[in-house]
């Protein structure tokens, strides 16, 4: 005797709609079983949509049967489309259930899958639901778009609103906390407020939202009896007139809009300290010098608030007030300041050292460029040898992996040539202007950006001693500004002059080909 299990699908809109009747297919199904002599272990009743297999039933099914390997051979149903409407997943799911030596079975739609030519009709059974599924799913998008266009409200019920039905149309109408989401859109748009303490109100009248779902709410158009109708094929985006009664008057809504616009970079529901300490994250305790330091204030007696920068694991023993630390960094940025405008003075000679760096360049790239029309040649040549039959497949082969190699290496060097061009042209011209009036800059500029700009003139973290930086860990860049700085200062004729300078803007042994 066949031990099967019964398996009886229909989702609630195919019952509504269409008539599907579980008693009917759990008949038919006892009645068949009973004339093939098959034995039932269980039924199992799905009311779930059958577009994937991520059904509640169906995982009792595959439960079932894991924890009674070898007892199930087969799996009944009424007609293919009770058991898949997705043909990929039907076919991975038969060849699952096959593995286990599970097979299944259509009442309606008998089919022998043991048989190859009968895997073309299990395609067009399981083909056929799943293109009304795709149907289905275009009519009910372009009617619900079509019901949106004509102010009908598809969905759950906005904040201060219930859903409605007027007559065949399913619109809003308002509720009892309608009135506070109106106060708060008139709380926002006062600019006394911000958001978070709009939302703090609002929770504590009873009207619960985290943080990210309240501006959300200031931003939605449906306050103002609009609908917001997505983009579908060629059709644009567009907001509908609802049927539904506005809260709030458009004027409300976009002044409550533009003072959260204009707080957006303050939505973070808390106090932006970035301009208060701009140095946090780049200090780091000289007792644990993995730490980075904190920040924090503290009030005097007197109420008076007092700022620093600390290390959380040394207590107060590493604890430096900001403004010795900010001076100390200024007074970094004066000593690059200087060396920026030192070298300015000097502008002239690091052209002509930079120029003939450029110039040792250009012939090392000629000088490349000839070994490359070398090589080109000689692959030319040893292809016309292999095809006159002068030469076997082997050697050439061989000698034409050689030469691809060399090839390979001597584009890579001309490309790190060009990418790199000279080393410290650009910098000289660009950045040191920047750098001659580096401190007036960093003064103006906001927290953010103070931070970014020592990051890019510190290598890592500094180390604060007794409310000063007492390492200066410099870019490479602006190592070379103070190198430059020191031959230009000090007392040489030109000769050496123009000798160390060109040491120093020289390429890195890191760089190929080195200037020699």
């Amino acid at each position: 005797m066949t031990n099967v299990i019964h398996y009886i699908r229909v989702s609630t809109d195919e019952q509504a709609e269409k008539g599907y009747s579980l008693a009917h297919q759990e008949s038919v199904l006892s009645k068949y079983s009973e004339v093939k002599d098959f034995k039932v272990l269980r039924t199992f009743t799905e009311d779930y949509s059958a577009k994937t297999f991520e059904r509640p039933q169906w995982n009792k099914i595959l439960a079932f049967i894991k924890a009674n390997k070898g007892l199930v051979q087969k799996i009944v149903f009424l007609r293919w489309d009770r058991f898949s409407r997705n043909q990929l997943d039907a076919l991975t799911m038969i060849k699952y259930l096959d593995k286990l030596g599970i097979k299944v079975e259509s009442v309606e739609q008998p089919l022998d899958l043991s048989i190859p030519d009968n895997k073309m009709l299990l395609a067009l059974y399981l083909t056929a639901p799943e293109i009304e599924n795709d149907k289905n799913s275009i009519r009910t998008t372009e009617a619900s778009r079509r019901a949106k266009l004509e102010g009908c409200w598809m969905g759950t019920a906005p904040k201060g609103y219930n859903n409605f039905r007027d007559g065949k149309n399913s619109t809003l109408i308002r509720n009892e906390k309608a009135p506070l989401i109106i106060e708060s859109f008139e709380r926002m748009a006062s600019g006394a407020y911000s958001a978070d303490e709009v939302r703090k109100w609002l929770y504590s009248k009873g009207v619960k939202m985290t943080k990210n779902n309240f501006p959300i709410i200031i931003r939605n158009q449906v306050y103002i009896g609009k609908i917001h109708v997505k983009e579908y094929k060629d059709n644009p985006e567009v907001y509908a007139k609802g049927l539904h009664e506005p809260l709030i008057s458009e004027e409300l809504f976009y002044k409550a809009n533009d003072v959260l616009d204009g707080r957006r970079r303050n939505m973070k529901f808390g106090l932006d300290k970035t301009d208060l300490y701009p140095l946090k994250g780049l200090l780091k305790c000289p007792v644990h010098s993995q730490r980075s330091l904190t920040a924090y204030a503290s009030t005097g007696r007197s109420g008076s608030k007092h700022h620093y920068y600390l290390c959380p694991k040394c207590d107060k023993t590493q604890r430096h007030r900001i403004g010795d630390v900010h001076d100390s960094i200024e007074d970094i940025l004066k000593s690059i300041q200087f060396s920026a405008e030192s070298v300015k003075l000097y502008h002239s000679i690091l052209e002509k050292v930079m120029s003939r760096e450029e110039v040792n360049k250009a012939n090392d790239l000629s000088k490349l460029q000839k070994d490359i029309e070398r090589i080109q040649t000689r692959q030319t040549n040893l292809l016309n040898t292999f095809l006159d039959g002068e030469l076997g497949s082997k050697a050439y082969n061989e000698i034409k992996f050689k030469l691809d190699v060399e090839l390979v290496s001597l584009n890579d060097k001309v490309a790190n040539i060009k990418e790199n061009g000279s080393l410290f042209r650009s910098y000289v011209k660009k950045h040191i202007p920047m750098l001659e009036n580096l401190v007036s800059y960093y003064r103006s500029a906001n927290g953010t950006t103070k931070f970014k700009i020592l990051s890019c003139i510190f290598d890592e973290k500094l180390i604060v001693e007794n409310g000063r930086v007492a390492t200066t860990p410099f870019t490479e860049p602006i190592r070379v500004l103070f190198d430059l700085n020191e031959v230009l200062k000090e007392s040489k004729n030109k000769k050496e002059v123009d000798y160390d300078l060109f040491l120093i803007t020289a390429p890195s042994l890191g760089l190929e080909p080195r200037t020699p």
